[in-house]
């Protein structure tokens, strides 16, 4: 069916995009976390939730997490042409 289709397409591109995005992230140094889903989890010491809003982008500060302290964020994946700008404005910031 279509609906069968779609999702297959969706797990397919989000798992090549993530894959883009995880090798960007940490390129850049951030300690990057093994995923399935359709956000990355990362660690970093720079303050990177006040720096990028500073930019315009918003990413999940999840320092209020059982489990996780000060510095980790969970990044969502995106199109290609948001997740080279995240990776642009990362790359600044760092």
């Amino acid at each position: 069916t279509q609906e069968k289709e779609y999702i297959r397409q969706s797990r397919s591109y989000v798992e090549q995009e993530g894959q883009f995005l995880s090798e960007g992230l940490k390129k850049a140094g951030l300690r990057v976390y093994p995923h399935a889903a359709d956000f990355i989890l990362v660690h970093t010491e720079v303050p990177l939730y006040d720096r990028l809003l500073e930019r315009g982008i918003l990413i999940r500060d999840c320092s209020s997490f059982r489990g996780l302290s000060k510095g980790y964020y969970r990044i969502a994946v995106k199109r290609r042409e948001e997740n080279e700008q995240l990776l642009e404005e990362i790359g600044e910031i760092l």
